[in-house]
């Protein structure tokens, strides 16, 4: 199909390429010349490309790489398709496999109709802005010609063996308690078989949630964004703690034995102390974003660990990780990323990394959290129809600065664009929650009325 070009800025979003297969950028075209993009900027030109591949479950994920495959061995890639592989999967494989480049073919926590590409490094870190730069002029130029539709290669099995063996690894040495319970919700997306078997593989045996993906049931009131379900099966059972996915394995939320939901806010909390503890919190410090509540700050500071504030997304976790020699970051949406184990969050070295901390403490979840005092926070997603600078909306703008003044040191007001859906949040923290409500609610009503669907 013919696509409207696309200009460099709108190709690449807070992670990686996203949106709705069929039009722009997740265009036939524009699928086929990432390939092809991918296959000539990421070798070294003194042999052939090598590329690993990876998708979640969502119906359009076999139309889409089988673009993405036309360009890449149209430009001289060699491809080894994982089939359905999570993405700390395909950033290990990339990594230990000695691939030239990694590609995740996922929305992650988005709806089955979005999709997506994430690209990868040899080094197993997601591509940075530098190496988008370079892939976004090759996509938008015109200088190669689409090759006719061949074989797919054929899908390798046991390509995550690998993977699974490192992760496993975290558990070693640890022997678990015969009662120990848990329950896992996969989200029936890339999670739906290495979850179950790498708990099996560490002696648990685990009530699986959501592991049957038909295409369209990914992340469908389940996983990661909706534990409620979870919650209820945690409760039920008698289980010690539930761990929640997304639909690309990269992140993972918990509730606790009462069913309540433990964040990444509490995980980084909980990670922070068990690696000081074991000499692997590098210069006791984490790096967390401007999402992660202040209470995690302060409970952090308590202990003599500094807590390093960056932009949202583990790839700018891992940016700002690298920078400062730290061992430790994440996301309070459950982004955990464990510097000595992979560059990037892995949703199943966090809930192993939580589970040996239940097991070693013989505590309850709720107990090894319980020194993250929240503030109050309110978070609101206004669907937009474009990404217009805030500067250009004088309305929001004053709401804004009325609401920073209102609060002053006693709260904090961020207002930002999400990265990989049409969405304008407005999170508020402060000491009154119907003050931040109110305030936030206020916001969010005069962004619909201006920018709003």
């Amino acid at each position: 199909m013919n696509a409207t070009p696309l200009r460099p800025k709108t190709l690449f979003g807070t992670d990686g390429v996203r949106g709705i297969p069929g039009t722009p950028p997740l265009d036939e075209r524009t699928l086929i010349h990432l390939g092809a993009a991918i296959a000539r900027t990421l070798g070294d030109n003194a042999a052939p490309v090598r590329v690993c591949l990876g998708r979640d479950t969502r119906e359009s994920g076999l139309w889409v790489t089988g673009h993405l495959v036309r360009g890449l061995v149209g430009a001289g890639a060699q491809v080894t398709d994982g089939g359905v592989l999570s993405t700390p999967a395909v950033a290990c494989v990339t990594r230990d496999g000695a691939y030239d480049a990694g590609i995740v073919v996922s929305a992650s926590h988005n709806p089955f109709r979005d999709n997506g590409v994430k690209v990868f490094t040899r080094s197993g870190e997601k591509a940075d802005d530098a190496v988008e730069s370079r892939l976004a002029a090759c996509v938008l130029g015109d200088a190669f010609s689409i090759p006719p539709l061949g074989e797919p290669p054929a899908e390798s099995a046991g390509l995550a063996d690998g993977y699974l063996a490192r992760v496993t690894s975290l558990f070693e040495g640890l022997v678990v308690p015969p009662d120990f319970r848990l329950a896992i919700d996969c989200a029936n997306g890339a999670t739906s078989s290495l979850a179950p078997q790498a708990c099996r593989d560490v002696g648990l045996d685990p009530i699986v949630l959501h592991d049957q993906p038909d295409g369209r049931n990914i992340n469908l009131e389940c996983g990661s964004t909706h534990p409620e379900d979870l919650g209820r099966v945690v409760v039920k059972q008698g289980c010690r703690l539930g761990a929640a996915f997304d639909g690309d394995g990269d992140r993972v939320v918990f509730v606790d034995h009462r069913g309540v939901l433990v964040d990444g806010d509490a995980v980084l909390l909980i990670a922070a102390r068990r690696l000081l503890a074991a000499g692997r919190l590098p210069h006791r410090g984490i790096v967390a974003t401007v999402m992660s509540n202040i209470g995690l700050e302060q409970a952090l500071r308590a202990d003599g660990i500094a807590m390093h504030r960056c932009a949202v997304g583990d790839r700018a976790v891992w940016s700002d990780m690298t920078r400062r020699g730290l061992g430790l970051g994440g996301e309070q949406s459950g982004h955990i990323i464990v510097g000595d184990h992979l560059p990037t969050g892995d949703g199943l070295a966090a809930a192993m990394l939580i589970m040996r901390a239940v097991i070693e403490t013989g505590c309850e979840l709720s107990e090894l959290a319980a020194d993250l005092v929240q503030a109050p926070q309110v978070l609101v997603n206004v669907r937009v129809r474009e990404r217009v600078p805030l500067t250009d909306v004088p309305a929001v703008s004053r709401l804004v600065t009325e609401a920073e003044r209102q609060l002053a040191d006693a709260g904090r007001v961020l207002v930002r664009y999400s990265g990989t859906e049409p969405l304008l949040r407005v999170m508020i923290e402060g000491s009154d929650q119907a003050v931040i409500q109110g305030l936030a609610d206020g916001i969010a009503a005069q962004v619909h009325a201006d920018l709003g669907l």
